[in-house]
């Protein structure tokens, strides 16, 4: 079988870093850039146009918050090229939906591992970062618990915790099918009136929102690395 070729979209500000950008990409034969832009507007078109599998953006050191808000606009995966670790930059990351954050000073070979994975439907973060994240996310939850509030999870049925749980385990949508002994279509109306009664927009938030909120168990720390400082145990499949 032929393994598809993953069509990119480079977004940033600078030409000179889009186009050694481009070069150092196309010297894999998996990738192909389809196009470049400097600005929202523009990549938007290239987007309706060109369909990329992917929008590979350099995060601008000035005002980074605006720029990731728009980056939540576009259509498909977003991978984000950072020149440092920032938690709240990372926070909110995750929290638009970003599909993950690679460090300029990585060799070439973890940017196209990241690539790869976000095409497969996976997420790609640092595990160190990650771990910070879900501290916080965790005095988050007690702080909850200590100031309840109407909680919309408790409109849930039975299954559609279930459907919940493995999600945050990082299932697919045809793993939690066979975990559960029902059609793949039956598992996207559960995810489609999941995100629907917990006001999230995808499979990322709604993990977000099952970590802050106790419908899932926190990950430990102990997830295995790929040795670039990268965890797969808090790679989450996207894929509907």
């Amino acid at each position: 079988m032929t393994t598809p070729i993953i069509k990119i979209l480079l977004l940033g500000d600078y030409s000179i870093f889009r186009n050694a950008l481009r070069m150092l990409i196309e010297t894999d034969n998996r990738f192909r850039v389809i196009g470049e832009a400097d600005n929202f507007q523009d990549a938007s078109k290239i987007v309706s146009v060109e369909s990329p599998d992917l929008v590979l953006a350099d995060l601008p050191d000035r005002a980074p918050e605006k720029a990731m808000q728009k980056l939540q606009d576009l259509e498909p995966p977003v991978l984000v090229l950072i020149s440092d670790y920032d938690v709240e930059v990372y926070k909110k990351c995750l929290q638009l939906g970003i599909s993950g954050l690679v460090l300029k000073e990585e060799p070439a070979e973890t940017l196209f591992k990241a690539v790869e994975k976000i095409f497969d439907g996976e997420l790609w973060f640092d595990r160190t970062m990650m771990g910070e994240t879900i501290r916080d996310l965790m005095a988050e939850n007690r702080k909850q618990r200590q100031n309840p509030v109407e909680d919309p999870a408790r409109g849930l049925t039975e299954r559609e915790m279930e459907v919940v749980e493995l999600v945050c385990a990082g299932k697919n949508t045809k793993d939690i099918a066979k975990d559960l002994y029902i059609a793949e279509n039956t598992v996207r109306h559960h995810l489609t009136a999941i995100f629907s009664k917990l006001e999230t927009k995808g499979r990322l938030e709604l993990v977000i929102y099952a970590f802050k909120n106790g419908l899932a168990k926190l990950p430990g720390g102990n997830g295995s690395s790929n040795g670039s400082g990268q965890s797969r145990g808090y790679s989450q499949s996207m894929n509907a």
